[in-house]
């Protein structure tokens, strides 16, 4: 008998890409896919669609000479933008479809179909519609940012009014080519786009701003975002429009009318975050006040190009069980919880312990060290011990990780936690106390360690030790301004390259991994999310809780701002305190009804009882202490899941073997 054989030649194919988008004005819709002539993925490769008579379809037909049997592709809506000399093209997606199976062509079957002729609907196939915003590609983003009470008018008749405010970027590069005396202003920069949100329930979703801007309400949280092309050289004209009170009428169904306006210059790109106060002007060139803003400046991640062919940022499996996440590995081994993990935390021995215990996710924090080294570690200083010369007395010196080598790290005695006694004394005829270190915990001792049980162990040893079934929940610790006005940690990285830097180990060392980011800090989650295309973020809020002492970001006071939040950034979903959660259980609906993934963290989840409660109430994930004590099934849910594929396999391929035994398929 012949043995049978399949060959592929070439066929030549007509394709017609079509499908119906709302676009804004200056997109365009793109689709790009797996071959050549769509750009293998590249947004800046992709081709670009001709829009219809009916303005909201977009088509193109191609042509494909190949030897393939299906062609996989997705389409996007985007700004494309031309260097001046043309010899360049840059792209900004603004939304793209992200189903993790992207749509396929059959070229098999295709005179057969005949289904490309039909009208696609943007982010809709396979009973699934997932669209997500764009990330940074070539462009940055600044965000200016206005909260609480931020317009100061100086003359009475404009207090106490409701106002919108406009942003308008402007080209600085050509400034000194225009003469105010001729009466001429700045161009309005060409290559950005503006979008402006409002963090409260229906306005949070950032839109294009109308004629006149947006309104800003006493204590709202407004953000504009403005993506560019050219950092150095964009500042921004803000104008402001009264809305003046008619008889009964409310201020905000009145027409706006045009007050005056204030000028940002180019913001100093080498700072990430910071606040000023500019004045504003009226139109007959008086002084008429000031408004205080905030900025945020996030940069496109260097030395890395994102593709499309995938992304996880919106993705979850919701018909999978709640998952179990081991906190810092086997949990707090040093003072502070309840229930005390026998291996150190945040070392690789306990991240595989815990693995190994059936943990579907481990959880654990990351600094940046002196040397640009990425390191897990769960404070923003280290205990030194010192002893006095005098007395011989143990003291402590705290040293923030940020001002230290990883060498320095790794070799020296430091204790994680200290045990303090109150000392009474007498000054200037006062009695005074102050805390006198006691029962101090050393954790760097002088005796030969594993290396797995080492301390300051690197980003990059434990995704390459870990087994690669247990995903990483990494928080990235960037510290904020408390309420009372003092701050974690002063002069602390800049925010893109301590990003940066922690994300270039991530994509090089993940191996396959899932990945999930968080952060207590608002910003950090912008950034992250806006950086790279695949992988998801959390919010981590302590929102009212009085446990801790409270930020001073107002994004973090509550878990429904914290929501609102995640839903203007394009954020997975908020991961609060368990206690909050308990104490109203409609936050779990508020935050699961807005399409958020939940999370919850605390030490009130080391117990089975809570745990139990919170799975119930359709929490995702629940981070906790001692893995091994609570969770009784020792296979995490991705490695179950990845031995029924590999049965599920198997039994295929025994199939197969069962059919080429009749002799009917197959003979030599």
């Amino acid at each position: 008998m012949q043995k049978e054989t399949t060959m592929l030649t070439s066929v030549t194919y007509d394709v017609l890409f079509n499908v119906r988008a709302d676009t804004c004005a200056g997109e365009v819709v793109c689709v790009t896919g797996d071959c050549d002539e769509l750009g293998n993925w590249d947004p800046d490769q992709a081709v670009k669609l001709r829009r219809q008579a009916d303005k909201n379809v977009w088509s193109k037909q191609m042509t494909f000479t190949c030897q393939r049997e299906s062609m996989k592709y997705r389409y996007f809506i985007a700004q494309l933008f031309q260097s001046e000399d043309h010899e360049e093209k840059s792209t900004i997606v603004t939304l793209w479809e992200t189903n993790i199976s992207p749509r396929v062509i059959s070229l098999h079957n295709f005179g057969k179909e005949g289904s490309t002729n039909n009208v696609a609907t943007f982010g809709e196939y396979g009973n699934l519609h997932h669209v997500t915003r764009g990330w940074l590609i070539d462009q940055s983003q600044i965000n200016i940012r206005f909260h609480g009470n931020p317009i100061k008018m100086w003359n009475t008749k404009y207090r106490n009014q409701t106002y919108s405010i406009k942003c308008t970027p402007i080209d600085h590069r050509y400034r000194d080519e225009h003469s105010d005396e001729e009466g001429e202003h700045l161009p309005h920069a060409a290559n950005t786009s503006v979008r402006v949100s409002v963090l409260e329930k229906g306005r949070s979703v950032p839109q294009v701003q109308s004629e006149y801007g947006a309104i800003y309400t006493p204590d709202c949280y407004m953000s504009f975002m403005v993506q560019t092309l050219e950092l150095e050289t964009t500042g921004f004209q803000l104008d402001f429009y009264v809305h003046e009170r008619a008889g009964e009428d409310d201020a905000k169904d009145s027409l706006p009318r045009h007050v005056g306006y204030a000028f940002i210059l180019p913001l100093d790109i080498y700072r990430s975050v910071d606040t000023k106060t500019v004045p504003i002007t009226s139109l007959h060139h008086k002084p008429l006040g000031q408004i205080k803003f905030e900025y945020l400046v996030v940069k496109a991640m260097i030395g890395r190009k994102f593709g499309m062919e995938v992304s996880y940022q919106k993705y979850w499996k919701h018909s999978r069980e709640p998952l179990d996440i081991g906190h810092r590995g086997m949990g707090i081994s040093y003072a502070g919880s309840n229930m005390l993990a026998t291996v150190p935390e945040n070392t690789v021995k306990s991240l595989m312990d815990a693995a190994n215990n059936g943990a579907d996710f481990v959880e654990f924090d990351v600094h940046l060290t002196k040397d640009k080294e990425v390191i897990v570690y769960h404070d923003f200083k280290v205990n030194i011990t010192y002893k006095k010369k005098q007395n011989g007395g143990i003291e402590l010196l705290q040293v923030p990780v940020k001002d230290l080598k990883l060498a320095e790290l790794q070799h020296m005695k430091v204790c994680l936690h200290v045990y303090y006694v109150r000392v009474s004394f007498q000054q200037n005829g006062n009695s005074l106390h102050k805390p006198r270190p006691e029962n101090i915990e050393e954790i760097n001792s002088d005796e030969d360690t594993h290396e797995d049980l080492e301390t300051f162990p690197t980003l990059e040893r434990c995704l390459n030790s870990v087994d690669k079934h247990t995903g990483f929940n990494i928080e990235l610790k960037f510290p904020q301004e408390l309420k009372t006005g003092t701050h974690e940690q002063e002069g602390y990285h800049d925010m893109n390259v301590f990003l940066d830097t922690v994300l270039r180990v991530v994509f090089e060392h993940h191996g396959g991994r899932r990945i999930v980011f968080s952060s207590f800090d608002s910003d950090t989650c912008i950034a992250l999310r806006l950086k790279q295309n695949r992988y998801p973020v959390l919010f981590l809020t302590q929102a009212d809780t009085t446990i801790y002492e409270p930020y001073g970001d107002i994004r973090t006071t509550s878990v429904p701002m914290a929501a609102e939040f995640c839903i203007a950034h394009d954020l997975l979903g908020v991961n609060p305190m368990s206690d909050i959660l308990l104490n109203d259980l409609s936050l779990i609906d508020y935050v699961k009804d807005s399409g958020l993934v939940l999370f919850t963290w605390g030490e009130g989840n080391n117990n089975s009882d809570v745990i139990n409660k919170l799975k119930k109430h359709r929490v995702d994930a629940i981070i906790y202490d001692r893995i091994d004590h609570f969770k009784t099934d020792k296979e995490s849910i991705f490695k179950l899941e990845h031995k029924k594929k590999l049965e599920m396999l198997h039994g295929q391929f025994l199939s197969i073997i069962d059919v080429n035994s009749s002799g009917t398929a197959v003979s030599s």
